[in-house]
């Protein structure tokens, strides 16, 4: 039973947003989190047939993953209304085995890597933990440029005169950001317009991450739901808030390794938040629509 009845424009931007999201499901079908926003949006509209196979996909995608205590709470809440389903009772008992077997070292192997960041219920949001633990992670000029800089020479995608000078570039414009300020982004400023470096880049820090990808040009964005935030973290971090789902806000970005806005992200909302990657070129042509602002040279 839906909580209420929708209006015409929640409808409306429910559909939007499942249309979108089984889009992103069929090209990454072990995105888990978008698979939770789907399931939940077809319970929104009354689609419970689809809310169901999206939590057969959603359940192999936890057990894909290695997440076998919320592949298992999937799988009880199947069984709730198929009882019988052989794939499930297999599924769960191959859980149950593994549970078993791992023992004691379940609860603290995962913990005690450091690499992936928890979120509040214990589930990892593909996020990637500040390793340095020291005043810089929580400084606000800490935009995690350096961390990217690092990773695109690594991957061989830039050689270090370039992202050298990049940085120094993008460094110099967010230097006193002050207003309606629209930030520079370091994968935009080194990519420029070069589509593939910008795929090749993007498909590195997705596989690094394991966040999610966006088409953000295709998505007609609510203003009022892009500026939940304040200004210095959508036009000051190059964060576009782009969906919600009843307790869960969907954030585009296009510097996963910027810890600190993402900490304050999650400080100046009161909702679970699902980080996505998009084109930083994306971005700034939607903050530039939301805002109204000119095109910065």
């Amino acid at each position: 039973m839906l909580e209420h009845t929708l209006s015409e424009e929640e409808h409306s931007q429910i559909v939007q947003t499942i249309e979108m999201f089984e889009v992103i499901t069929q090209t990454q079908p072990d995105d888990y989190q978008s698979l939770e926003i789907l399931k939940e949006a077809y319970q929104k509209v009354g689609r419970e047939a689809d809310s169901l196979k999206t939590s057969r996909r959603l359940a192999e995608a936890y057990f894909g993953a290695g997440s076998y205590t919320l592949a298992m709470q999937e799988c009880e809440v199947i069984l709730l209304k198929e009882p019988n389903a052989p794939e499930i009772l297999a599924m769960l008992g191959d859980i149950e085995t593994r549970l078993q077997a791992a023992g004691h070292a379940i609860a603290t192997t995962g913990s005690k890597s450091g690499l992936i960041a928890p979120t509040k219920n214990g589930a990892h949001d593909g996020g990637l933990v500040d390793l340095q633990h020291g005043k810089n992670a929580q400084h606000s000029q800490d935009r995690g440029d350096e961390h990217l800089a690092k990773f695109l020479v690594m991957q061989q995608l830039f050689t270090e005169d370039q992202v050298a000078k990049a940085v120094e570039t993008v460094n110099h414009l967010n230097k006193d950001l002050s207003g309606q300020s629209l930030a520079a982004s370091l994968l935009d400023k080194l990519c420029r317009q070069d589509t593939d470096k910008v795929d090749q880049s993007l498909s590195g820090l997705i596989d690094r991450t394991k966040f999610a990808y966006v088409p953000l040009e295709y998505y007609d964005i609510d203003r009022q739901i892009a500026r939940m935030l304040p200004d210095h973290l959508t036009l000051g971090r190059l964060y576009v808030p782009f969906d919600l789902i009843s307790r869960t806000i969907m954030v585009a970005c296009c510097n996963p390794f910027d810890a600190a806005g993402r900490e304050a992200v999650q400080q100046s909302l009161d909702y679970t938040v699902t980080w996505y990657l998009a084109r930083p070129d994306a971005i700034i042509k939607a903050l530039q629509d939301i805002y109204r602002l000119e095109t910065r040279v």
